[in-house]
C-alpha cells in the first residue's frame, strides 16, 4: 500500500496542528499510545462497519499524529504496525543520545529491511512474520 500523503484540503485545515519541531523518540510513541486508546474507544463504530465514521473520530483525538506522521496514523489505524516501528524508535533513541548518526541508523534498518524482504523475494519464498504491534507492546512491557 502507498504510504499515506495528506490532501491540500487536509494540509490548509490542519495547519495549526503541524509542528514546526521533530518529536523524539519517546513522545512519537506516546502519541501511538494515545491512539491505541482513541481505538479501543471507538472500536464499536469499526466492528459496526462506520468505518469513516471510526476513522474521522480517531482522528479528531489524535490531530498531532494525523498531520505530522500521517502514514503513521494511517499504519496504525490500518492495524499495520509491527515490531519493525519499535526497532526503528530504538534507533531514533540511540541517535538523540548520539550514540548513532542518522546515516548509521538509516543504514542499519536498510539492511535489516533487505535481509528480511529481498532473499524471500528472490527464493520465492515467505518472509518469517514479524510480530505485531500488540505482540510486541505486550511482550515488552
Amino acid at each position: 500500500m502507498q504510504a499515506r500523503e495528506l490532501t491540500q484540503e487536509e494540509i490548509t485545515e490542519g495547519s495549526r496542528h503541524i509542528n514546526d519541531k521533530d518529536l523524539t523518540a519517546t513522545q512519537v510513541q506516546a502519541l501511538v499510545r494515545v491512539m491505541d486508546e482513541s481505538k479501543l474507544k471507538f472500536r464499536r463504530l469499526k466492528e459496526n462497519g462506520l468505518k469513516t465514521q471510526y476513522e474521522e473520530e480517531l482522528k479528531k483525538e489524535n490531530t498531532v499524529l494525523y498531520y505530522n506522521y500521517p502514514s503513521l496514523f494511517q499504519l496504525h489505524l490500518e492495524d499495520r504496525l509491527d515490531q519493525t516501528f519499535f526497532e526503528m524508535l530504538n534507533l531514533k533513541r540511540k541517535i538523540e543520545k548520539g550514540e548513532l548518526t542518522p546515516e548509521q541508523a538509516s543504514a542499519l534498518i536498510g539492511k535489516q529491511l533487505f535481509n528480511q524482504y529481498v532473499p524471500h523475494t528472490i527464493s520465492n519464498t515467505a518472509p518469517p512474520s514479524r510480530m505485531s504491534y500488540e505482540e510486541f507492546y505486550r511482550n515488552s512491557t
